[in-house]
């Protein structure tokens, strides 16, 4: 998300989405305010509020000493623990490391202050910048390990893998499939490859795309054809040694296509890959699992 000027979160902030298009989230972001702190501990709700966690994360402001972040720190782990007794890790980061006034090593001290020795190895602390993209990447870190523990993700990310190595060998190219909401590599016929956070733009029927399609139209009109619906869901690119074909699987998802050389056959077999029954499986078992 973008985080300029972002506005804080009032209270409880509850959003679904899908992580590198694989693992579903529920995502509860509570709002750091002292009245809605109260509310979250009292009684009546801290059951709701800290039970069926699967990932806990403590974010603290390192720059602002604040003599009721140790009480609000040890209420969270304290109920998370009680209530999400599966969870064996707390990730504790540490943000605004950026600024100048950033106290992290002795807000770190006060918050392992008094904790015992078996509770602080389920503590893990990581200083962090929002503003500077490293509290973004950690969290990425933390999701990607919770993926590994989840099986139906895994098995979902096997079948992935297997769709793409399909269409791999029926061309001469290599194939990486990323989730669209968040940028993020699902999988690739590369083995293990890393990028930063993609920003795709939607193929939507956008200002340029309509006036292809009002030429598209006069075209067939001179042709005296039939005018038929225009998708426009698939860019082409080239370089001097590569076609590269990026194509929209499904509403969640981009496919991009890599070919090894500049040669035409490369070029046909991917192009007829990307409209074959190949192409047609792995954008049914997206669809199918939402992914």
């Amino acid at each position: 998300m973008k985080v300029l000027n972002l506005k804080p979160t009032k209270g409880v902030s509850r959003e679904n989405f899908i992580f590198r298009g694989i693992m579903e989230l529920s995502i509860w972001d509570l709002g750091g305010q002292e009245t809605y702190m109260e509310r979250y501990f009292s009684e009546s709700q801290r059951e709701l509020v800290f039970s069926e966690v699967s990932t806990a994360v403590f974010m603290v402001d390192s720059s602002v000493e604040d003599s009721k972040t140790k009480d609000t720190f040890d209420n969270f782990v304290k109920y998370i623990f009680e209530f999400s007794p599966e969870i064996n890790k707390v990730y504790v980061l540490l943000n605004k490391i950026d600024l100048q006034n950033s106290k992290e090593d002795k807000i770190y001290e006060e918050l392992i202050e008094g904790i015992n020795d078996d509770l602080k190895l389920k503590l893990e602390f990581t200083p962090v910048s929002v503003k500077e993209g490293s509290a973004q990447h950690r969290l990425i870190e933390v999701l990607d390990y919770q993926i590994q523990q989840n099986t139906l993700a895994l098995q979902r990310l096997g079948k992935v893998r297997h769709l793409l190595d399909q269409l791999k060998l029926n061309t001469l190219s290599e194939y990486l499939l990323f989730n669209q909401p968040d940028g993020l590599l699902i999988a690739s016929t590369l083995g293990k490859f890393e990028s930063k956070p993609l920003q795709f733009l939607k193929f939507e029927m956008s200002t340029l795309d309509s006036n292809i399609y009002q030429i598209f139209t006069k075209i067939k009109e001179l042709l005296n054809e039939q005018v038929s619906p225009l998708e426009l869901t698939t860019v082409i690119y080239e370089s001097d040694n590569n076609y590269i074909l990026v194509k929209e699987v499904s509403n969640g998802s981009v496919l991009m296509a890599v070919t090894k050389n500049k040669q035409e056959d490369s070029f046909n077999m991917v192009l007829n890959t990307l409209t074959g029954k190949d192409f047609e499986n792995l954008k049914k078992f997206l669809t199918t699992y939402e992914i």
